[in-house]
């Protein structure tokens, strides 16, 4: 088993914001960073250390529907400046053209979410649309502090990686972005993780925490106007063949910045 490729980026979290007002076509680029060292001492192989740097390329579009919003990401393109190895730029290219659909409803809670490809390289393609579609929190203003919690659920390698999250929000102020004026809004989230994976050496069940922050802009269309994202996540996957659990550490963190 490649210990090393289990899990390509973990938590998480989701902002709540003010309401989308108007249907919209946005196209964003995702740049993210991620480091994974693997423990497979238990194994025979020692530590396992890879980075992987991507810049994904998508067009969201919000539509009004049934009192509330449909939600259809499209991926244009994902381009890999460093991948672990095993993972080509064809792998990354099997990804273009793939769709996210999903619902809000009139509390901005985001459903349904489904994706037409399996995560493709370990790219969560519905965890991305967590983090662009925005539960909404209608007049905020600068000072309004609150809390979040919120339920994913991704496909992972023949599997699947959930989490239950918990933000704590704060509105710090107010800046220019993309034209308009935006609110800052920080946040800092712990999870709780679960789930599994089928691998090469058999079945994998994965469990541990994460930790991390969040800043964003909003627009006054609710709009997500770009921000940073940042995690660590501690995990450990048990391998039920060999009777053995490896620990996880990864790092990640994610820049998400408005087209033209």
């Amino acid at each position: 088993m490649q210990a090393g490729m289990l899990l390509l980026g973990i938590a998480g979290s989701v902002i709540a914001v003010l309401p989308y007002r108007a249907t919209s076509t946005t196209k964003y680029r995702v740049d993210g960073r991620l480091s994974q060292e693997a423990d497979a001492t238990a194994l025979g192989g020692g530590k396992q250390l890879f980075a992987m740097k991507t810049a994904t390329y998508v067009t969201l579009t919000l539509s009004d529907s049934a009192g509330g919003r449909a939600i259809k990401m499209v991926v244009d393109s994902i381009r890999g400046d460093s991948l672990p190895p095993g993972v080509t730029a064809e792998d990354l290219n099997k990804a273009k053209g793939s769709v996210v659909t999903g619902f809000s409803d009139p509390k901005g809670n985001v459903t349904n979410v489904k994706s037409s490809a399996e995560s493709v390289a370990g790219l969560g393609l519905t965890g991305l649309v967590s983090q662009l579609v925005l539960p909404a929190r209608s007049g905020l203003k600068v000072g309004d502090t609150w809390s979040d919690t919120t339920e994913t659920s991704n496909p992972v390698g023949g599997g699947s990686l959930g989490s239950r999250t918990v933000t704590n929000w704060k509105v710090n102020g107010s800046e220019t972005r993309a034209g308009v004026k935006a609110m800052k809004i920080d946040g800092a989230f712990a999870s709780a993780i679960a789930g599994a994976q089928e691998t090469p050496g058999g079945a994998v069940d994965i469990e541990g925490t994460a930790t991390g922050t969040n800043s964003v802009f909003i627009g006054p269309d609710g709009r997500h106007l770009g921000g940073t994202t940042t995690s660590k996540s501690n995990l450990n996957a048990t391998l039920a063949a060999q009777g053995v659990t490896l620990p996880i550490v990864i790092d990640a963190s994610s820049t998400i910045t408005v087209l033209p």
